[in-house]
């Protein structure tokens, strides 16, 4: 499994509990399912994403971090 942040593997968790797949999330948001990605592993900021993800998802804010 890929080093997730841990915004990354809170979001990765929830999206299998409910079966949602990354390209949901990336169509969602209107961007790649890589950059969505490079978000949970940190190796994009996704500062403007991580909110509405984390909203989209039903997480706590303390994650977002």
């Amino acid at each position: 499994m890929p080093h997730y942040t841990e915004f990354g593997a809170e979001c990765r968790k929830v999206m299998f509990q409910k079966n949602i797949k990354m390209k949901d999330v990336a169509k969602e948001l209107g961007v790649s399912v890589t950059y969505i990605s490079e978000i949970f592993k940190g190796t994009r900021p996704g500062e403007k994403q991580k909110p509405i993800i984390a909203k989209m998802l039903g997480l706590e804010s303390e994650v977002i971090k």
